[in-house]
Formats: structure tokens, sequence, C-alpha cells
């Protein structure tokens, strides 16, 4: 039984990897046909206003430790009757707006790829890491050095062959000579030399 068919590879198996932020590539660190693994940096993004979050984040974490004293102060006097209760109810209010702003700017400093603890030391950070989501080959670069990227740029599309299966089409009249795990051999038109085996897994 002679047939035709294409080699895939599922869409979970292929990345398209883009920048969350825009900026400009620093550097590149990868080439076609390079094997990388997930996790690993592809190439690095410089942008002046990655530090604006990041400085926010410390502005607010240095504001909420004076809430926090304002509120601990408010409802000591709240508790001896020295001070308005509406006093206590602002700085518990500015306390929570503080917190919310804390984390919404944790969260975009993580997507950036930055750990938000290390800035307590005041070190900031204006180049970030693009990292690859799964282990794979790179199939293409479509950046150079200096090249400006946004969130609808591809930095690069890596390729994870480990899942690459054949796709073949068969008459129906046919189907009753194929099973499940039975072997079957195949060429491929740019190498008809070279025979290949593979075994069937889904009809």
């Amino acid at each position: 039984l002679k047939t035709n068919g294409l080699l895939k590879v599922p869409n979970q198996n292929r990345a398209s990897i883009n920048s969350v932020y825009s900026g400009v590539i620093k550097s590149l660190s990868v080439q076609p046909g390079n094997l990388v693994n997930k996790g690993q940096v592809i190439a690095t993004i410089a942008n002046p206003e990655f530090i604006q979050a990041q400085s926010e984040y410390l502005n607010v974490n240095e504001k909420m430790i004076l809430a926090e004293l304002e509120v601990k102060r408010q409802r000591e006097l709240n508790a001896g009757n020295a001070g308005a209760l509406k006093n206590l109810q602002a700085a518990e209010t500015e306390l929570r707006t503080l917190r919310n702003a804390k984390s919404t700017y944790a969260q975009q400093i993580q997507l950036m790829g930055i750990n938000p603890a290390s800035l307590q030391n005041g070190k900031l950070f204006s180049v970030l890491a693009v990292r690859s989501p799964i282990n794979g080959i790179v199939s293409s670069v479509m950046v150079k050095m200096g090249s400006f990227v946004d969130l609808n740029t591809a930095v690069a599309e890596i390729v994870d062959n480990s899942q690459l299966h054949l796709d073949l089409s068969v008459y129906e009249k046919d189907l009753s000579k194929l099973k499940n795990n039975q072997l079957i051999h195949f060429t491929l038109t740019n190498n008809p030399g070279k025979e290949y085996d593979a075994q069937i897994y889904s009809l």
C-alpha cells in the first residue's frame, strides 16, 4: 500500500517568541539550527522605560512602610479615644491603596522576567531577557541587532522535533490493511534514496 503525506509538528511543540514589552534588540545569542532549552536566554531588549515600573514599585514600598506606621499610630490613638475614627479609616484606606499598587507593579515586573525582591538593594534593570518557552531547535530568527520590537514582533521561532509525526491519507477501502503499532516505511521527497521507519499510533 503506497500513500503520500506530510511530516508535521503539533502546535504545542512550536513556539513563536515575542517580547511582552517593546524595546531595541541589545543582544542575540542564537541563530537558525541552534538547540535551545526551555528558559534559555535567546535575546535581550533594552528600553529606559523598563526602569519606570521598577522605580514606582520601590516608591510604593517606601510609602507602605510609612502608611503601616500611621495605621498603627491611629489605632493606638483610637484605642485611647484620643484620635478620630475617620483618621484611622483614612489611614487604612491609604494602606490598602498602596498594597494594591504594589501588587500591580510587582506583576508588571514579574512579566519583565525580574524578581521584585531583587530590587530591594536599589539595582534597577533597563535590559530584559527574552527566553525560550520550550526545548527545541531555532528554525528562524526574525530580528537583528538594533531592531525595534514590540508585542507584535516575533523575535524567533523554535520547533521541538521530538513530537514529529507523519500525516498520511489513505482511501477508506484500504483502512482494513492498517492497524495501530504497525511498522511502515517512508522516504522524503528531498532525499528519496534514504528510507525511514515509523509506527502507526492513530488511525
